[in-house]
Parts: structure tokens; sequence; C-alpha cells
């Protein structure tokens, strides 16, 4: 096999030879007259409108520059619509993707990498969260620009906790804490659906990997110098994570609500359970839910099996630049996203949403201006994060095939709360259709 090297190699001769010749040269770009770009992103809802005026905000300072920016659909909307575009010639200079898509955009042929024309206007990386820039970064390039970043975190009842007799400003922190407060929920509030939800989606099965501090699939996590060929993520750390998650729904402690990002944030704000995972991004919304019945929220650090020593994986997105482009169109796109990437924009995004700021400049000027004192449970997504140690496996891992594999993997979990399957004979049929799937992609781009 090939190596990951060898191959930027031939991407960079390929692809963006004239950025690199451009490397060498120290070349000059300047915008000398109106540019029109083009942005397109895949944050719905009230988040088009923050955008928007964020993007308004930049032409203003940038007048030189019109942004035309459009709602594209969800992140494998955008994304497919990109490469459509990019197809037929008229891809947008700016894209919006998700996390897991960042091994697949490296090799897609479709993108500038942003660090081949950062010499036009550089960008001090120093800046960055070390886990927002470093899951991005791949053979040691920066590839896009960290933008919405997140991680999951516990929220919980603190009005429903009083009430069963609970610490109201202790959440569960382990797996086995979780299923001992469930129990007592469950006991002393009879009329909750359940104790506990989340959404049926991977990304919290990979997160618990991440706090075990065990891979995904081989290769250093697939961040090695050989691309990925096998998952691993049916290995005892995955049975340890299905088990514990499958048998809290057997016994009644967890509330299946199915895939989607809409039924366990609307179970959490009536009250049907008392604890929820989901993104930091939901701070905003689920804080407004629980006021409206005079119940208060509390957050806490997703729980982990005892003695774990790993951390979580931001989750989110980042923008990219695609190919294809003039010069001056490309330094307009890396003045776009350098800017949604500064401070005050992303303290407003930050603000309006509950996703962290990319940048550690903004958090101190967060935390100088007291936000932290009154907003207490913005907080405690950023301690989650600061407190998660630097290695391969809480870096996230990055595969080709991340979005099939996901599929694979909760198609697995279905199984066993239907009881078609065990655990582990789930985990391993979703890891051998994953191997297949590593094969054929493998193939494809050598």
């Amino acid at each position: 096999m090939k190596k990951v090297t060898s191959f930027i190699l031939l991407f960079l001769l390929t692809f963006t030879i004239i950025y690199a010749k451009g490397a060498e040269e120290k070349k000059t770009v300047e915008i000398t007259g109106p540019v029109t770009i083009e942005f397109w992103h895949a944050m719905g809802g009230a988040r088009i409108d923050l955008i928007q005026g964020i993007v308004d905000d930049f032409m203003k300072e940038n007048p030189n520059i019109t942004v035309n920016v459009q709602y594209t659909g969800s992140y494998n909307d955008t994304l497919n619509k990109t490469k459509a575009a990019s197809k037929a010639g008229n891809a947008p200079h700016v894209f919006h993707s998700y996390d897991v898509g960042t091994l697949q955009l490296v090799y897609s042929g479709i993108i500038t990498p942003i660090e081949d024309i950062a010499q036009w206007d550089p960008i001090n990386w120093d800046d960055f969260f070390d886990p927002v820039s470093s899951y991005y970064t791949v053979a040691g390039r920066h590839y896009s620009m960290p933008f919405n970043s997140s991680t999951p975190l516990l929220y919980y009842n603190k009005s429903l906790f009083e009430k069963a007799g609970l610490d109201p400003e202790s959440p569960p922190a382990t797996f086995e804490e979780v299923i001992e407060v469930s129990r007592k929920l469950k006991q002393a509030l009879p009329e909750l659906k359940a104790p506990i939800t989340w959404n049926l989606h991977s990304w919290y099965f990979e997160q618990f990997h991440c706090l075990m501090d065990a891979p995904m699939v081989n290769e250093n996590n697939g961040r090695g110098e050989t691309l990925p060929t096998k998952a691993v993520f049916n290995g005892s750390a995955g049975k340890e994570i299905l088990k514990w998650w499958t048998e809290m729904e057997k016994e009644g402690l967890f509330l299946d609500v199915g895939p989607g990002w809409a039924n366990h944030r609307a179970a959490f704000g009536s009250g049907e359970v008392a604890m929820v995972m989901s993104s930091t991004s939901d701070v905003n919304q689920l804080t407004g839910l629980l006021a409206e019945k005079g119940w208060e929220m509390g957050t806490g650090y997703i729980p982990k099996p005892a003695g774990a020593k790993g951390g979580v994986a931001i989750g989110g997105g980042s923008l990219w630049l695609s190919n294809g482009h003039t010069d001056e169109e490309l330094l307009a796109a890396l003045k776009l996203v350098k800017y949604i990437s500064s401070d005050e924009p992303q303290i407003a995004w930050h603000k309006g949403t509950g996703y962290f700021p990319v940048r550690k400049t903004a958090m101190e000027k967060l935390t100088a201006e007291g936000w932290f004192i009154d907003n207490p449970n913005f907080l405690t997504a950023f301690n989650q994060l600061l407190d998660s140690p630097p290695t391969d496996n809480t870096s996230g891992a990055l595969m080709g095939t991340f979005p099939e594999v996901r599929a694979l993997i909760e198609t697995g979990i279905q199984k066993v709360y239907a009881g078609d399957m065990t655990v582990e004979e789930a985990l391993n049929e979703a890891a051998g259709k994953a191997d297949v799937t590593y094969k054929e992609w493998n193939e494809l781009i050598e």
C-alpha cells in the first residue's frame, strides 16, 4: 500500500502545484478590484441569520469583497452539492463540511489546502485550541479553517434531581454512576419515560472510545503514515461501551428516541427524561426549554468507565476552500474564513449557539467580561476539552468512509436493541463491513 506521504506529493503535483511553487517563491497576491465569492454552509434554523450577520460585518470591513451566502442543507447535502458543482466547474469558493469528512476531502482533488495559500495572509495557528486545529491537520499540514467546534455534554435537570433526593450539583461522571443515578431517578420519579436519553448516533460511541483512549481504526486511529485498513471498534472498548448502552435500554433506564437531532432534546425539555447527552451547541436551546417550565439545567462531562484516562474529541465542522479559482478569489476566500474564525465573530457565534470559540484569545475575552460567571453551563465544554490529553485517539479517528461506517455502527446498535444480535455479533458485523469500505476506498484513491 502506498504511503500517505507519497500520495500527498502526487496530490500536490496534480492539483496544487501552482501553490507549492508559490510557497517556494513567496508569491504575493493582492485584491486589486471588486471580487465576488460564494460561501455554502450547513447551519440551518436561527443559525442562518447568525452566519449572515457575521458575513455582513466582514463585507463592511472589506468593501471590495462581496460574499454570496447560501444554506445548502445538511453536511452530507452540502458536501454532495459541492462535489457536483466542482465537477461542473462552478464550485463555491468556501464550503462547510463536517469533521468526519476530513480524510475524504484531503484526497478529493477538489480543495485547496488552506496552508498552501496562507502565505498571502498568514494564520497564527498557536492562537487556536490545540485539539481544534489538530483535528484538521493531516500529515502535518493544515487543510481547513476550524469553525463550529463542539463536544458532547451531559445535560441534567437540577430541579428533577432535587425532587428525587439527588445532589443537583453532582451529575454522574462514570458509566457506573449513570446506572446508579438512573435507578434512583426511576424509583423516585415514576412519571419519567426513562431517566436518560441521547439520539441514535455513532458520535457518542466514538466519543466513548476517545474517553477510553482507544482507537476506532488501525494505523494510529487513521492518523499514521498509512491509510487505515481495519476497524478495531469491535474490540474490548467497543464491547464495554455498547454493553453499557444497550443494557440500560433493556432495563428501562435509557429511552430510545431514534436518530436525528430533535427527539432527545424534546424529551429532555418536556421532562420525559431527567438527563440527556447532546452537543455543546445545544446549551442555549436546552436552557430555554427547561426555563419555560421553571426548571434549572446543569451540565457535566459525558460519562466514562471508571479509571478511563482519555478525553473528548471535537465534533462539528470546518471551512474549506475549493480549487479552480483565481488567486484574488482564493485570497478573498482566505480572508473570509480567517475573519469568521477571529475573536469577535467566534464570541458572537458561541453566545448564539453554544459552539465554543476555536481561539484561545476569544476564550480569554469571554472570561474577562465575566461571561462564564453568569453562564457557567457554557464553560463546561471548554473545561472538558482542555482536560483531554492529546493522543491519536483523543484527536478523533480519520477514515475515508467515515459516514458509511457511522451508519453501519448505528444499524448494529438497532439490531442489539431489537434482540436480533448480541453486542459482539453486531460489532463484528459492522467492523467486517467497514473493512470492505476501507479496502474499496483505498483502492479508489490509489
